[in-house]
């Protein structure tokens, strides 16, 4: 049955806010939970290099399987449904945490596999969460996607509230093995509210526009082809962008309190630790405050200067990892949490704004796959770094200054990404071209198809797909006017994939404020002869038409 009153609408949201906070994040938080571990006994028996080699694989198959895991989980998604999606999620918390809590805590397969489930199942927890938000129309929509990015946020301090009960409650209660019991009853509890209440299949939200309305501003391009555009400089720019930044950040993530413990006493470092596991829950603060004063958006809006603003923030957080100083140490606890909202919301928004939603998914899965497969090599490299005596550490270097070593180079990395921004910032400077409008006039203007011919969306012709409750026991409410080009433009199975995109729904960007940034990267002869730019008529009728059969719910009942 529909929910039709608020208070059931509050209800169906609540739990989709309740899975998104108990599962989707949790294996970022794992600084928190590596005290807990090694308390605990894991790997004891193993030598004190041995045992640090462990957990850094740990940590790394946990953190890449929340990237590698997205190409598949939108297989699963699109085919499948939201309920099994769910259900597949909910499954492996349980596995996930029954291997952590009754596993041979010596073997680091069984301790690996246990958490590589958990970070697998994160997305597949969240992403069917998104539908939900069509609940509260456009008007609301908003609102909903911005609640559940925040519930992503803290859901990374699920392990925090384990090591806050290990450490200060009866270890008799709160050991590991039954609080990994308890976390897998959450994967259970999942598990179920997902059958009782999740759809079959994925909200399929009605073509918009109408016969009177303006088409949406075309993304520059849309009009390739899946290989084209997997070719082009603004793919391989956005995909080194989230490579070298989910590299860092992982790293971040894995040696934080490794290096707290070599740089501090063992009292210090326990309490930034400490403080840290309680910070980046809380990093969806100052992005709130951005996104308020209205700063996020007059950032994402410019491209070019978001990529160039991230990363150079970025390397400001990998700086101050070079001061041993404790007030250096809080700086970077509150800036690493906005740069990692930041690096998804310039990435999403850009891929979707530029290559438009018909190939988002398999661009951002394409990158995600490929920022996880790199940080693969993390482990190793941990790995070299706190071992020594191996190039390019001499023998006589100790741990610490193998430590700065480490962050001298990665904080020198980005430095590269900060070369096609800059220059094409100051390209386009002296042709007084800062109003990023104008050139998206000419993109949503040419008279040539959006997508290409093998790259079209097969439902874009239907004038109208009514989608019948019979497709779920819980009907989506159906969006009556414009309100979001995120989930007016594109196929359904497009709309699902960025709806599981953080930040890439709630900064209110345009494409036609992406237009200028792909017009460089597009290529002159890949437009294609005798298409001239001016003359939109065409282009805007075929639209209208396409859309004309908008109806709102109350109209088709």
């Amino acid at each position: 049955m529909a929910p039709t009153t608020n208070a059931q609408r509050a209800a169906l949201f609540s739990l989709a806010s309740l899975h998104v906070i108990l599962c989707s994040g949790t294996a970022y938080g794992w600084t928190a939970l590596r005290p807990v571990l090694l308390d605990a006994g894991l790997f004891a028996g193993a030598t004190e290099l041995g045992r640090a080699r462990a957990m850094s694989w740990i940590s790394t198959l946990g953190i890449a399987a929340n990237a590698l895991c997205k190409m598949p989980l939108g297989f699963v998604l699109d085919h499948a449904g939201p309920r099994f999606t769910a259900v597949l999620g909910g499954v492996m918390v349980l596995a996930g945490s029954a291997l952590m809590a009754l596993g041979d805590r010596e073997s680091l397969p069984q301790m690996a596999a246990g958490y590589f489930l958990l970070g697998v199942a994160g997305p597949f927890v969240q992403m069917p969460t998104f539908q939900f938000t069509e609940l509260y129309g456009a008007a609301g929509k908003g609102t909903a996607m911005s609640q559940l990015v925040t519930c992503f946020e803290l859901s990374t301090g699920v392990f925090e509230l384990m090591s806050v009960a290990y450490f200060s409650g009866s270890k008799e209660i709160f050991n590991l093995r039954a609080m990994f019991l308890a976390f897998s009853a959450c994967g259970l509890f999942v598990a179920i509210t997902a059958v009782l209440f999740w759809p079959d299949r994925p909200h399929r939200a009605p073509q918009v526009g109408g016969s009177g309305g303006a088409a949406p501003p075309a993304a520059p391009l849309a009009h390739l082809g899946i290989r084209a555009q997997l070719r082009s400089g603004a793919f391989w720019m956005a995909a080194s962008f989230m490579c070298v930044h989910i590299f860092r950040q992982g790293f971040v993530l894995a040696t934080l309190g490794p290096q707290m413990e070599t740089f501090f006493p063992a009292k210090t470092a326990k309490t930034l630790s400490d403080a840290f596991s309680i910070v980046l829950p809380m990093g969806f603060i100052p992005m709130a405050i951005l996104t308020a004063v209205g700063a996020a958006g007059a950032i994402l809006k410019r491209p070019m200067f978001a990529f160039f603003f991230v990363t150079s923030l970025s390397m400001v957080y990998g700086g101050l990892l070079l001061v041993p100083n404790t007030y250096a140490f809080c700086a970077l606890f509150v800036i690493f949490p906005l740069v990692r909202q930041l690096v998804f919301s310039t990435f999403f928004s850009y891929c979707a704004s530029v290559f438009g939603y018909g190939a988002f998914g398999r661009i951002s899965g394409v990158a995600s796959t490929l920022a996880g497969t790199v940080q693969l090599s993390m482990s190793p490299f941990i790995g070299v770094v706190q071992e020594g005596g191996r190039w390019p550490f001499p023998e006589t270097m100790d741990l610490a200054s193998r430590w700065r070593a480490a962050d001298v180079f990665l904080g020198c990395v980005p430095v590269f990404l900060l070369v096609a921004p800059a220059y094409y910032m100051s390209k386009s400077a002296p042709d007084g071209r800062d109003d990023d409008l104008d050139e998206a006039e000419k993109y949503s203007e040419a008279e040539e198809p959006l997508l290409s011919g093998d790259d079209r969306d097969p439902e874009a012709g239907v004038p109208n797909v009514p989608v019948p409750r019979s497709a779920s026991h819980v009907s989506i409410n159906r969006m009556h006017r414009i309100g979001s080009h995120v989930s007016s433009v594109g196929s359904a199975r497009d709309k699902w994939e960025i709806y599981a995109s953080v930040g890439s729904g709630a900064m209110g960007v345009s494409p036609a404020s992406f237009a200028a940034v792909g017009s460089w990267m597009a290529g002159r002869g890949d437009r294609g002869p005798g298409v001239e730019v001016g003359s939109g008529s065409g282009t805007r009728a075929a639209l209208a038409g396409r859309n004309s059969g908008f109806r709102s719910d109350s109209e088709e009942e």
